[in-house]
């Protein structure tokens, strides 16, 4: 049986860690710089100075930094939601 974990009123699947670490994520030919807030095996928070017209659906890659070594990570994912100077996004 699946664990649910709540977050903020929000259903989730994987359990989400405070992660704070700086990332870039890029749509279409543009690369744009943001933080990620919280991260899981499925989704994370992503925040930024500026949403540029992003879109719900629309597909992103995301390059987040390896916590504990040297590197990074590029996942593809999907924005969710965006509001504010947030987005969340879930990996494909």
């Amino acid at each position: 049986m699946e664990t649910a974990y709540n977050f903020d009123g929000y259903r989730r699947t994987n359990e989400r860690i405070n992660y704070q670490k700086d990332v870039s994520f890029s749509t279409d030919s543009m690369i744009f710089p943001a933080t990620i807030k919280n991260l899981s095996m499925g989704g994370a928070l992503v925040s930024t100075a500026s949403i540029p017209q992003i879109k719900l659906g629309a597909k992103i890659i995301i390059t987040i930094p390896f916590a504990n070594k040297p590197g990074c990570m590029k996942r593809r994912a999907i924005v969710m939601w965006a509001e504010n100077n947030q987005f969340g996004i879930q990996f494909i």
